[in-house]
Order: structure tokens, then C-alpha cells, then sequence
């Protein structure tokens, strides 16, 4: 897909609601006919998920299909409380952290200028106390970073917030934007892997480093 080219932290209505209900209406119907169990409705970052300003009011429209939702957001706005209202509506949430360092958040997840680490911290804690749905995680790790004593401090960081079901250690696992970009090594994965079990618990902890398919019944 490329670089972002037009980068934003201001909230507008990408898509309106009813079209989004019509289309997975259909798709719903679909999967129905040919006895397809849809584990989750899933609102996934192809772009990130909270910048829909009606993003509260098309998860409510949803669960007239009685499938539990999920969003899978890289937790960039989650400081706004008309955000963390907004995914109140959710089942699931997942939460990406990939750095509790500044220049390393910087240099990985590449966020908008205006946005701070330490806000997006406090939103993360802030929504793990006020969210009654399952919180998972997600740390992805590439190649070529000096991650030093992160993967403690980002396991301390899960391990204190006060709802946390699973942590996910991820890799890319789809052609990344930057060519220099490539999957971490199986030692660095391990190493974050065994650090994360101690601190978190190894029944909180998994790895996702496969391709999840496009099928629409697919887990989130």
C-alpha cells in the first residue's frame, strides 16, 4: 500500500453507516448460507479504525447480528475520551505497542509530529480501567532495532494495566512500506517471547506471525 502520504489525528466520517451495514449485511447473509461460523465483525487498520468520527454509532448498528466486534487499532488516539467512548461499544479491543521508548516509537510506528508516547501511554492505561470487553495486545517486532531492555519494560508496562487478556509478539507479515523494513529474527522473537511469559504469565502470551487470509469468517 505504500507510505502514508496525508497523515492526521483529526477525527471525520470516512463511511457512512448505513452503507457499512448494507455490505456486511450481505456478507453476513453469505456466510450464513454456506453454515460459516463468523467468530468476530472486525474493524481492521486499512488506514486506523478510530479516525471514523461515527465509529461508536456503526459498532452499535452492527450487533443486531448478535456477532461479538472487534477493533484492531494501533491505540494512537485512545488519549481522546470521544475515542475510548467510541470503542466502549466493542467486544474486543486490540491495542498496538511496539515501543515504550520515544525515539524508538519514532523511528517503528512512524506517528503523526504532534502525537506524544507519553498521552498515548496514559490513554492505553486509561482505557484498560474503563473497558468491561477483552483488551489484547499487539508488539510487533522487525529487523535492525536495538530494542536493548524494551521488551521488559513494555512487558511491565501490560503486566500493570489493570485489563489485559493476551499480548501478541507479532512480525510483518504483509509487503511493510519502508524496504528496509524486514522480520525480526527468531532469537530476537524468542527473547521477547520468554520475557513476556515471565512477566505476563506464558497462558497470556502468543505469538502471531503468520498471514491471516482474507476470508471474510476468519478470527480477528
Amino acid at each position: 500500500m505504500g507510505k502514508t502520504k496525508n497523515t492526521t489525528i483529526e477525527r471525520r466520517v470516512f463511511h457512512e453507516t448505513e452503507k457499512i451495514f448494507q455490505e456486511v449485511k450481505k456478507k453476513v447473509d453469505e456466510a450464513m448460507l454456506r453454515n460459516e461460523k463468523i467468530d468476530y465483525l472486525s474493524f481492521v487498520p486499512d488506514g486506523e479504525p478510530t479516525l471514523e468520527l461515527k465509529l461508536g454509532e456503526q459498532i452499535s448498528a452492527l450487533k443486531v447480528f448478535g456477532i461479538p466486534i472487534a477493533v484492531l487499532t494501533n491505540a494512537s488516539l485512545v488519549w481522546k475520551e470521544p475515542v475510548r467512548k467510541d470503542l466502549m461499544e466493542a467486544d474486543l479491543v486490540s491495542l498496538k505497542l511496539d515501543a515504550i521508548r520515544e525515539d524508538l516509537w519514532r523511528r517503528i510506528n512512524r506517528p503523526h509530529r504532534v502525537l506524544r508516547l507519553k498521552a498515548v501511554l496514559e490513554g492505553i492505561e486509561r482505557f484498560s480501567e474503563e473497558f468491561e470487553g477483552a483488551i489484547i495486545s499487539e508488539t510487533m517486532l522487525i529487523d535492525g532495532i536495538d530494542y536493548g531492555d524494551q521488551f521488559e519494560e513494555i512487558a511491565e508496562f501490560l503486566g500493570n494495566l489493570k485489563r489485559l487478556d493476551k499480548a501478541y509478539i507479532a512480525i510483518p507479515t504483509r509487503p511493510p512500506a519502508e524496504e528496509w523494513v524486514r522480520p525480526a529474527k527468531e532469537e530476537t522473537i524468542n527473547s521477547a517471547f520468554q520475557i513476556f511469559s515471565e512477566k505476563l504469565g506464558a497462558g497470556r502470551v502468543e505469538h502471531l506471525i503468520g498471514y491471516e487470509g482474507n476470508a471474510f469468517d476468519q478470527n480477528c
